[in-house]
């Protein structure tokens, strides 16, 4: 098991124009932003992540929280947000950690205001460089659907190559694959 519970609470912040946006590992304090983010984010997130990772609610938002607490803890997994003046802008993480292989999954969500901004990049920049050290991983793999030309304008611009189309992958449907080998 990698031990994902020494992992900084706060990454270094991504500086805006409109002023800092921190990066906070996911915590109780910040459910009800969240929930608003979700609510936001869900129609245009829904198809390639599903709704569980959108929570709309208050109640969603915290049992979701607690969920990330949990893989946290057990190293499957490490979520943070994006806060802003205390409004949640997205959530970024790094998950299906395998302690063997050394690597894991990147993924994330933004809400439509925050896209377009260069945060998707910084946010995956922040969580690179937590899963190259402390956690030592050697690949970290991106999906995404085919006809999201967003996300695969991000894999490209965070240095990920596109490996494979993987057959019903993401909700039954088909996802690209873009692989990020860290040197260290």
């Amino acid at each position: 098991m990698i031990d994902l519970t020494t992992l900084p609470v706060r990454l270094a912040p991504i500086f805006t124009d409109a002023g800092p946006v921190k990066i906070i590992r996911a915590h109780h304090k910040y459910a009800l932003a969240l929930s608003e983010a979700g609510k936001l984010a869900c129609a245009s997130v829904k198809p390639w992540m599903g709704s569980g990772l959108t929570p709309t609610t208050l109640r969603h938002a915290e049992s979701l929280i607690e969920t990330f607490e949990q893989q946290r803890k057990i190293g499957y997994g490490i979520t943070y947000l994006l806060i802003w003046n205390e409004q949640c802008l997205g959530m970024g993480l790094l998950n299906y950690i395998h302690p063997v292989h050394l690597n894991a999954n990147l993924g994330l969500w933004l809400v439509p205001e925050a896209r377009g901004r260069g945060l998707a990049i910084k946010l995956c920049e922040r969580l690179i460089e937590i899963a190259r050290q402390p956690l030592g991983l050697n690949r970290i793999e991106y999906f995404t659907l085919p006809e999201n030309q967003p996300s695969i304008k991000l894999a490209n611009a965070i240095g990920a190559k596109k490996e494979a189309l993987c057959k019903r992958r993401i909700l039954n449907q088909d996802a690209l694959l873009f692989s990020l080998l860290l040197n260290h």
